[in-house]
């Protein structure tokens, strides 16, 4: 039996707005990529069962911790 994963588009306030069900690993990857690639927002796929997210694209870059310092950029 196929697992069932969920895909989830993130909204600008950090919401979850749920897209669709997808039946099986590899179509849920593949169906990740393409929405990926038609949307610049974040989105991610979760396997609600376990809560676990199961993968992540167009998610925001975090920059590097900035030095206190002043000795680094």
């Amino acid at each position: 039996m196929e697992r069932h994963y969920d895909l989830f588009q993130v909204l600008p306030d950090g919401t979850l707005l749920w897209r669709e069900t997808i039946a099986g690993h590899a179509a849920a990857i593949d169906k990740l990529q393409r929405a990926a690639l038609l949307e610049s927002c974040e989105f991610r796929l979760l396997y609600l069962p376990d809560n676990a997210v199961i993968a992540t694209m167009n998610a925001p870059k975090h920059s590097p911790a900035k030095s206190t310092d002043g000795l680094s950029p």
